[in-house]
């Protein structure tokens, strides 16, 4: 697992740097960082398929929760850039681990399902992580301005070029503890599940995470960003009405 977290820390750090170090090549997307976890992760021949088709599903579920930004996971101070790459690879290396507890029926919803779990936590506890950083760069910025005004132009760039390795390092550091952590926590917790997280169960809970996702991805892609965790929650309740109208006999 160690070459796996090797690769996900650079992989993290990326993502961080994609966010902040003044250019985008879409890797601090969810869902970009997601498929190219899955991608990077290597679990075992045996897994491939669903190291492509968990992450999708991951990435894609947090794409839509945490793009708006009326919603407590999305807002400024909280780490979105590797959420997708902590969730993704969590999920798939525990998979691995656990698929004697869990066999991955039902098309891998309990993974993407962990794996939104883990991302969306990562994504709050990341922005604490990431206030070293942001200290700095408020600092950085004064001293910055200072060197731009004296023309010292090997200063400005080295102090660029600090702030930009500081970055990758954070997010590098924060993807491979995070990640690490995830999977310890995850290994410890959903084997004591196994008789509460049935077949049904699992897909209940998926078609409500689903249903509020879309809420949140249609209020802030379409209708604008205002009472985004209010339709959220309208779409998770009319969900969960739904599948009670539907369910089958016990």
């Amino acid at each position: 697992m160690l070459p796996d977290l090797l690769r996900i820390a650079l992989l993290g750090g990326t993502a961080a740097l994609d966010r902040i170090g003044g250019w985008s090549f879409m890797f601090s997307q969810p869902i970009v960082g997601a498929c190219l976890a899955g991608a990077l992760v290597r679990p075992g021949p045996e897994w491939e398929l669903w190291a492509l088709r968990v992450p999708i599903g991951v990435g894609v579920l947090l794409q839509l929760l945490l793009t708006d930004a009326s919603l407590p996971a999305a807002q400024r101070q909280h780490d979105t850039a590797t959420a997708g790459v902590v969730g993704s690879t969590v999920a798939i290396l525990s998979m691995a681990r656990l698929h004697e507890t869990y066999p991955t029926t039902g098309a891998g919803m309990l993974w993407v399902l962990v794996g939104v779990g883990v991302g969306l936590l990562a994504a709050v506890a990341g922005g604490w992580v990431l206030r070293f950083h942001r200290a700095r760069s408020r600092a950085d910025v004064a001293r910055a301005d200072r060197l731009a005004l004296a023309g010292e132009v090997g200063a400005f760039e080295r102090l660029y070029w600090g702030g930009v390795v500081r970055a990758f390092a954070v997010g590098a550091a924060w993807s491979w503890g995070a990640s690490l952590l995830g999977i310890a926590l995850v290994t410890a917790l959903l084997p004591r599940l196994a008789g509460f997280l049935t077949s049904r169960r699992i897909g209940f809970l998926f078609a409500t995470l689903l249903g509020a996702a879309l809420a949140a991805g249609y209020h802030a892609h379409v209708r604008g960003r205002r009472r985004g965790r209010r339709l959220a929650l309208i779409g998770a309740v009319a969900t969960l009405v739904l599948l009670s109208v539907l369910k089958g006999p016990r």
